[in-house]
């Protein structure tokens, strides 16, 4: 039975598992948003006993202007009792107001200052804003200073809002500038930037993780594929929890994976028989050449015989190429390049190995070896000798087949890798087969998730380059 989720889709699909990680997500954030809401206060008001105000405004006026100029700012700094002002000496204070008709609030409170201080002071108030919105916030939200005077019963009309400066000059023409100090940032809004930070580091957490495991099981059959890309045995089919999808497109691979080997081993079964059945005639043809009397015609019979047993094993061969071994294994690539080398050496062929004494890969090594005896062979036929180099890099493995031949035209580089195409149209035993060898040797490459291609050498030459991906 299906189980559909959203618009159809399943509930065990990427779709509804994406949908349901983000949905989670956004619903926990909302209720994060508004606990925090519900625990954060708006700013509270301060509001400043107008006679208190006054009185330690004048007794700082005096204090202030009674210490040595040098001595003021240290002054300021340890008057305790100023813990709801901020206190500066200045040279000069400018201000908004009115300073010629001061009126309102701010005029009563300049003029009660002034009466208290002796001559040579004089005093202005500016306010930030108009006095009367100060009074437009909830009666809780406003914090009175100083907060344990009993004679707050006064009303408005005896208090100041926290929106004032007030500024002293004394007899040498500095200034002391008395404003209320600025509200402390309450632990409310220090968990509230605390949230926004755990929100984002959770949120990026959360996003990621959640990534990685929906990524995961693509990357682990997007690299099984790379295996059975290489010539390697995968496992294409995906975990019990992966996405719906993920293990749709597993066993999709595992089906079209299994229908080509398959195809393969039919084919090679149908070659290796057509072969065989071949090869009964071609053994009668040959004890009747030996009855040939003319000594001459016998030899050109068993030399067509021959031709075709030879054109039958490279057709068995290009067969074969795609099946390869049973099951690939890990095996000295170097040893195997060392071990053509040498061998050919030993028939007095001129060729050369360049590169690391031991590389152990994964493969089919029948194969593989086929693939390179096919290119050195080649390689010696047009050019009478050759040098083999073996490469490895970080992510894959280069063998180079260098000759100092004639090369191929630039046009014919990629036709030479069909099957039964050759350059040299006399199809002569003594410059190459039936035009196989190199369409084996890329099969075999391809087969293991690599390939060859032909570069002409300068001033001569040809180089064959047989790739391999290094699979972990």
């Amino acid at each position: 039975m299906k189980r559909l989720g959203w618009f159809g889709a399943r509930f065990d699909g990427i779709a509804v598992r994406i949908a349901a990680i983000s949905i989670a997500g956004l619903l926990l954030a909302q209720l994060a948003a508004v606990g925090i809401a519900l625990l954060l206060r708006p700013h509270e008001l301060q509001v400043f006993q107008a006679r208190w105000l006054v009185e330690t405004s004048v007794e700082l006026a005096r204090e202030t202007f009674a210490v040595a100029p040098e001595r003021r700012a240290a002054a300021l700094r340890q008057r305790a009792e100023t813990a709801h002002l901020a206190l500066a000496w200045q040279p000069d204070f400018e201000t908004d107001g009115d300073r010629r008709r001061p009126r309102g609030p701010g005029g009563r409170l300049q003029r009660a200052i002034a009466e208290r201080l002796p001559p040579g002071y004089r005093v202005e108030v500016d306010f930030s804003f108009a006095p009367g919105r100060a009074w437009n916030a909830p009666d809780r939200f406003i914090r009175r200073v100083p907060a344990d005077d009993p004679s707050w019963n006064d009303g408005p009309g005896g208090v100041v809002p926290g929106t004032f400066a007030i500024a002293v000059r004394g007899p040498d023409g500095s200034w002391l500038v008395v404003r209320p100090r600025s509200a402390q940032i309450g632990w409310g809004w220090i968990v509230f930037a605390a949230w926004l930070g755990a929100t984002a580091a959770v949120g990026a957490f959360a996003a990621w993780w959640a990534a990685r495991r929906l990524a995961r099981p693509l990357e682990a059959l997007a690299g099984e594929a790379a295996r059975a890309g290489a010539g390697l045995d995968p496992q294409l089919s995906a975990a019990a929890h992966a996405p719906l999808e993920v293990r749709t497109i597993g066993a999709a691979l595992a089906r079209m994976r299994g229908q080509l080997v398959r195809h393969v081993e039919d084919r090679t079964r149908l070659l290796a028989a057509i072969s065989h059945d071949l090869r009964t005639p071609l053994t009668r043809l040959r004890l009747r050449s030996e009855g040939i009397g003319e000594a001459g015609e016998r030899a050109k019979a068993l030399g067509d015989i021959a031709e075709m047993e030879r054109m039958i094993a490279e057709t068995l061969d290009f067969a074969r190429a795609d099946a390869l071994e049973a099951a690939p294994e890990r095996f000295d690539l170097a040893g195997l390049a060392q071990t053509l080398v040498d061998e050919r050496a030993d028939m007095d062929k001129t060729v050369d190995y360049e590169g690391p004494a031991s590389l152990v890969v994964e493969g089919r090594p029948g194969a593989l070896k086929r693939a390179l005896a096919n290119l050195i062979d080649n390689a010696l036929a047009y050019a009478g000798a050759a040098r083999v180099r073996l490469v490895a890099h970080a992510d894959a493995i280069a063998i180079h087949i260098e000759d100092e031949g004639p090369g191929i035209p630039a046009d014919r580089l990629d036709d030479v890798f069909r099957p039964f195409v050759r350059l040299e149209a006399s199809r002569s035993r003594e410059t190459g087969g039936a035009g196989l060898g190199l369409a084996v040797a890329r099969d075999v490459a391809r087969a293991h998730g690599g390939d060859v291609e032909l570069q002409n050498r300068v001033p001569k030459g040809l180089a064959a380059i047989l790739t391999l991906p290094r699979i972990a």
